[in-house]
């Protein structure tokens, strides 16, 4: 089910923000993110009973109001890209 959510929050991001780019609005849902469940303890991960990594659980859960006033979003643009693929000997 997260997918519908994070689609929900990327379009509201876009309606607010709509000079934004793609990555400006996945930094917003991923910088605001958090990893702590109801109790206020960190998510556990369920294969083996210990805390979550971002390897497992991504970002961690999305909360639209704290996306929608980010503070700072990280942008990247085509060149950056390019610059990154070309770094790492992508060809």
């Amino acid at each position: 089910m997260a997918c519908p959510h994070v689609s929900g929050i990327a379009a509201l991001l876009r309606g607010v923000y709509p000079a934004w780019s793609p990555a400006a609005i996945k930094s917003a849902i991923m910088t605001t993110a958090y990893n702590l469940d109801d109790a206020e303890e960190t998510i556990k991960d369920l294969a083996i009973g210990e805390a979550s990594t971002p390897f497992v659980l991504g970002a961690g859960h999305v909360d639209p109001n704290r996306a929608l006033d980010p503070g700072l979003v990280y942008d990247a643009g085509d060149e950056d890209y390019l610059a990154f693929l070309c770094a790492i000997g992508y060809s």
